[in-house]
């Protein structure tokens, strides 16, 4: 735990309001679970404080579950392939005026097995069934939040879904996938569709390079070595063919990178605009107005570190309540060095360390949450 202030509760009227806003605990709770686990604990506590739950996410997973319960909108379910081209269930936010898309509902690593995972082999088609399906239901706006996937593969593969063709040498059509990208010669780019695209993302890295989306992410996507060389040449020459047939270049564009070069793909194939998926999300809940509302501002996410402040969640949140005067205290399931973080938080808690691992509080972060949750607060109104 770190702390910088005595704030107490005890120290405001006499109904506390308590904005609670966290982003999820990837591989345990939800956005909406870790709000609620909290809300629990605070509210046993200090019944008389009037609690508000903004779950967050910063267009990562749970991105289209957020925005569509905050604005009603219907929730549609389709089969698409899954990043290896089996078929998967995934669903999204619609309405008239606005669906929201998780690329990793379609294309995420959650769907392909740690020992099936294969960068070289997979790609985004399922994300751009679901940008199809929304668009021909009659969407003005489609918000895709990237990040999750299981996918390198720039983009091509939600294009070709769109309409994009990728022809070898003899004019035949490819799979869009990098394995095949060297022996492309030609892409023919998809028809305009009727809906304006908005990229949520708060990834800067450009496509390529020692900060782009192969070097720095295609690890974690199950990529050796080797295989994130390969993954970069294909992906430098996917761009050189887009360059060449299409007449623009997003390579060197901040969050080009972004989810396997999906951002790349979505600005060249469909003249998607980018956003900041936390702005973004953060305007939708209107969360500066009940951050000036507010009494004590809390946030958190499964793993707190420096990458939480270039943007994300728990690190916006923080910056909005220190715009705002508002003490503000942040749970983890891990905080590797809460001293690097320790300008940000009046507080920070994490649920590993000492005899519990990683592992564990993973495995058991609901209870770890509440009962830390309310020895917090019980530490607050003493």
């Amino acid at each position: 735990m770190l702390t910088k202030s005595s704030f107490h509760l005890q120290q405001t009227q006499a109904q506390p309001r308590i904005l609670i806003a966290p982003d999820k605990f990837k591989g345990s709770l939800s956005a909406s679970e870790v709000s609620s686990t909290i809300a629990r604990a605070f509210l046993e506590v200090f019944p008389e404080a009037e609690i508000v739950q903004t779950p967050i996410a910063d267009g990562g997973e749970g991105t289209a579950e957020i925005i569509g319960k905050t604005l009603g909108l219907d929730w549609l379910q389709l089969e698409v392939h899954g990043p290896l081209g089996a078929p998967v269930e995934a669903g999204y936010a619609w309405s008239p005026d606005l669906a929201v898309i998780d690329m990793s509902a379609a294309s995420g690593i959650t769907l392909v097995s740690p020992d099936r995972r294969d960068p070289m082999r997979s790609n985004t088609f399922g994300t751009g069934e679901l940008i199809l399906d929304a668009s021909r239901r009659g969407a003005r706006k489609i918000i895709i939040g990237l990040g999750g996937s299981a996918t390198n593969d720039g983009g091509a593969g939600l294009a070709a879904a769109l309409g994009a063709r990728f022809l070898d040498s003899k004019g035949a059509p490819l799979d869009p996938i990098p394995l095949n990208y060297l022996q492309c010669t030609k892409i023919i780019a998809p028809e305009k569709i009727g809906s304006e695209l908005i990229i949520a993302s708060d990834v800067r890295n450009p496509l390529l390079g020692s900060n782009g989306a192969s070097r720095i992410y295609g690890p974690q996507k199950g990529a050796t070595p080797e295989g994130v060389e390969k993954l970069e040449i294909a992906l430098e020459y996917l761009a050189n063919r887009v360059t060449a047939d299409l007449g623009m270049d997003y390579r060197n564009f901040q969050g080009a990178g972004a989810a396997g070069g999906t951002g790349f793909g979505l600005l060249s194939f469909c003249g998607a605009s980018m956003q900041s998926g936390f702005d973004l999300i953060a305007e939708i809940l209107g969360l500066d107005a009940l951050m000036a509302d507010s009494d004590l501002v809390i946030t958190g996410e499964g793993s707190l570190d420096l990458q939480s402040l270039e943007g994300k969640g728990p690190g916006a949140v923080a910056l909005k309540a220190q715009h705002h005067h508002k003490p503000v205290l942040a749970f983890a399931g891990r905080c590797p060095n809460p001293v690097e973080l320790g300008g940000m938080f009046d507080a920070i808690h994490s649920l590993s360390g000492g005899d519990i691992s990683v592992a564990d509080s993973m495995k058991n972060a609901g209870n770890l949450l509440y009962s830390k949750a309310r020895e917090v607060a019980l530490g607050l109104k003493n």
